[in-house]
């Protein structure tokens, strides 16, 4: 069987890939972003999230780079914490009526500027954030009230591959893909 080609990647412009290049932090809404949005109740009210396995990889890749990642969601379950600490993410907000306020809390504990963050959302509560970061980003099924806000909109929906998009947007246009992947692509010496 052939090895499969090599994923193509390519910045979508100049204004984006300066955008992204200041990104230190990337902030993720949880529904409609890292899910594909649906809500899933069990019949003792416990609730079911799906998340792509490639998506927790890209973040995952964020942060062994060094940047920053949240969730943020105006919603509360426990397996969003649960998520979030296989992750290794240290900031998880829920329950968040008014994202704004958590989002310029979380700003000035990390010392950033608002050029200096990303943030990913897909519905109308997400806009107060998207309206003052650099990076503002949505996925193709969001609402459409949201679209006028982003700077990019990503290809693959969500919960099925657009944060994992992001994440490898911001690791290439930041020079930090080839030094997170390397383990990946370079042969090792041999075992004895």
């Amino acid at each position: 069987m052939p090895a499969a080609e090599p994923r193509t990647f390519t910045v979508p412009d100049e204004a984006v890939r300066r955008k992204v290049f200041a990104v230190r932090l990337m902030i993720f809404d949880v529904d409609g972003v890292l899910t594909d949005g649906r809500i899933i109740y069990h019949d003792d009210g416990s609730e079911l999230k799906a998340y792509d396995v490639q998506d927790g990889h890209g973040i995952k890749l964020l942060l062994r780079a060094g940047l920053e990642v949240a969730f943020m969601s105006g919603r509360y379950c426990g397996a969003v914490a649960r998520r979030a600490e296989g992750l290794g993410i240290r900031h998880v907000y829920q329950n968040i009526q008014h994202k704004a306020g958590t989002y310029a809390a979380l700003k000035e504990e990390l010392g950033l500027r608002d050029a200096q963050v990303g943030y990913m959302g897909d519905d109308l509560i997400d806009i107060p954030v998207m309206r003052r970061v650099g990076f503002a980003v949505t996925v193709p099924n969001a609402s459409p009230h949201v679209r006028p806000y982003a700077h990019y909109v990503t290809r693959a929906a969500g919960g099925r591959g657009a944060c994992r998009e992001v994440c490898e947007l911001l690791l290439h246009s930041q020079g930090l893909w080839e030094s997170v992947t390397r383990r990946y692509f370079h042969d090792f010496p041999s075992e004895v």
